[in-house]
């Protein structure tokens, strides 16, 4: 499939597919005529890549640890040791995320309590929260 029809498959930009092949953490063919082109496993391999985008992983990292993620794959430029590192390390990364996350949402739902009781379409937060 040629990068447009990828690009609606997965809701990235064609920019973004071409930085993707450009660092190494997607492949394309080249045909005759200059077009990238890639094989319908990219579609999920996409995804992939965007979902470990959206929860802090670098491209780098991607590129490094994505054979691990992959069935039957290993890296290619890792020992066993530090591959379980780096997974230790995102998981605390993840675990603070999701307890910065808590937080907030505790305080959203605080003022949405506020607003509420108060009746007024606006109150002023606690100025601890700012």
């Amino acid at each position: 499939m040629r990068i447009g029809e990828l690009a609606a498959r997965t809701g990235s930009s064609v920019r973004a597919l071409r930085h993707y092949d450009r660092t190494g953490v997607l492949s394309s063919v080249r045909q005759d005529n200059g077009y990238r082109t890639f094989i319908p496993e990219d579609v999920a391999r996409v995804r992939l890549i965007r979902m470990f985008l959206a929860v802090g992983f670098t491209l780098d990292e991607i590129r490094r640890y994505a054979p691990c993620w992959q069935a039957g794959g290993t890296p290619a430029d890792s020992a066993a040791g530090d591959v379980a590192h780096f997974y230790r390390r995102k998981l605390a990364e993840l675990d603070t995320q999701l307890r910065d996350l808590h937080v907030i949402r505790d305080r959203l739902s605080a003022q949405l309590d506020a607003l509420e009781r108060s009746g007024t379409t606006c109150a002023a937060p606690p100025r601890e929260t700012l």
